[in-house]
């Protein structure tokens, strides 16, 4: 695990930019916030592939549908808040269309001072309720440019949407690290009392807390990959233990926690699921680590969480 001093937005930003170079066919939109997303790196580099919308979400939304279906590769990205609002548009034009579109959402979580209404906290459900569409969650910067070189390679057509931090990460995977659709990754694998599911910024706050609980075997999974999860690697973690807790930055209702308790349905085994996140709530405004703190997703409180879990009969 490293210590890094650059977001995992910047990362996006600087990793579209290498990539335009090789595909021709990538082009950025941006509804007015170019600078925030950091699709500027892409813009100042390539202005002749960049289109500015404005304030206009929705129009972005056509555009990049129309741009897709006509053979190019559509990069749109704003808040993840503002993106998925555009939920019908994005159903409608790209969804049912199957057009090849990357859809970016950054500000996902709780991400500070900007406030309620600019943090995305229901975009993962939004999102991985349509059909056609994948939902990925990089959770470190070596994943992030992994995962944007898999997407827009040449042959690529996948319809995803990328939940992208605004926050600097700490680096869990090497340089040469291969994204896979589905895969769930380990980052800490010996485990009998308990598995951990988390991914985004909340990989490192988990990882901390685990490594402070002394006595317990608890194991952590890195879950990118919110849509779809690899059916097989998730039956083998079950197979090894009879709790699973998730933790994420998002509403607990249809984000990763939900989307676990689904897969886990289908195997039809007997394990004790815990979730934890954001409740039915708007989210208040403040620093991130006094958010983290309050809605009780910090190292600390996850610790807590999980002890509490693993003294839970089943």
């Amino acid at each position: 695990m490293k210590k890094i001093n650059y977001s995992i937005r910047d990362t996006f930003g600087k990793a579209l930019e290498n990539i335009g170079k090789t595909n021709q066919k990538v082009v950025a939109i941006s509804p007015d916030l170019k600078q925030a997303t950091k699709l500027s790196y892409f813009f100042l580099k390539y202005p002749e592939r960049s289109i500015e919308t404005g304030i206009a979400e929705a129009n972005a939304v056509g555009i990049s549908a129309g741009l897709a279906l006509s053979g190019l590769r559509p990069v749109l990205a704003s808040f993840g808040a503002f993106l998925t609002g555009k939920n019908v548009e994005i159903r409608t034009s790209i969804a049912f269309n199957k057009a090849p579109v990357v859809l970016v959402g950054t500000h996902g979580g709780l991400i500070g001072p900007d406030g309620t209404t600019q943090a995305g906290l229901q975009d993962i459900s939004i999102m991985r309720s349509m059909p056609n569409m994948l939902v990925i969650q990089p959770s470190t910067n070596n994943e992030t440019k992994s995962a944007l070189k898999y997407f827009l390679s040449k042959k690529n057509k996948d319809i995803v949407y990328l939940r992208i931090s605004r926050e600097i990460t700490k680096e869990f995977f090497p340089k040469k690290y291969k994204f896979k659709i589905g895969k769930i990754i380990p980052v800490l694998d010996e485990y009998k009392d308990a598995y951990v599911f988390t991914s985004g910024p909340l990989l490192s706050n988990c990882f901390e807390a685990i490594k402070g609980i002394k006595g317990k075997k608890i194991g952590l999974g890195n879950l990118s990959s919110i849509k779809p999860i690899d059916i097989k690697s998730l039956r083998s973690i079950i197979s090894k233990t009879s709790k699973i807790i998730t933790f994420e930055d998002h509403t607990v209702y249809g984000g990763l926690g939900s989307a676990v308790n689904e897969a886990v349905n289908k195997l039809k085994c007997k394990v004790k699921i815990f979730n934890f996140g954001i409740d039915d709530i708007f989210t208040q405004s403040g620093s991130v680590p006094d958010l983290y703190k309050y809605y009780k997703l910090d190292e600390a409180s996850i610790r807590k969480k999980i002890i509490s879990c693993l003294n839970t009969f089943l």
